[in-house]
């Protein structure tokens, strides 16, 4: 009987202890992960009730990239055309 009563003490301070010890950075990664996770589930909600809004952002970035890849293709175009012509005139005059 008192066996049985001693276990159930035991049983009680067990559960009251923490079993294991978490490490500090153990616990910033699960923050972190948790973080991730609902920032995620909120874009997508924000992404399910602006649809349209998100297909104009598309455009705009896809317009920037456009735009920006097109200045360096000139540049690209100008500089090759340059050294053409100074190769030209160095050859011409030499």
């Amino acid at each position: 009987m008192f066996s049985k009563i001693k276990d159930f003490y035991h049983m009680k301070i067990k559960k009251d202890q923490p079993q294991t010890v978490v490490r500090a950075d153990q616990v910033v990664q699960q923050q972190e992960k948790m973080r991730r996770q609902e920032q995620q589930r909120s874009n997508q909600e924000y992404n399910k009730q602006h649809p349209e809004q998100i297909a104009e952002e598309k455009m705009q970035v896809f317009d920037y990239k456009t735009n920006r890849l097109k200045k360096k293709l000139n540049i690209a175009i100008i500089t090759i055309f340059g050294l053409i012509v100074l190769v030209f005139l160095i050859l011409f005059f030499i």
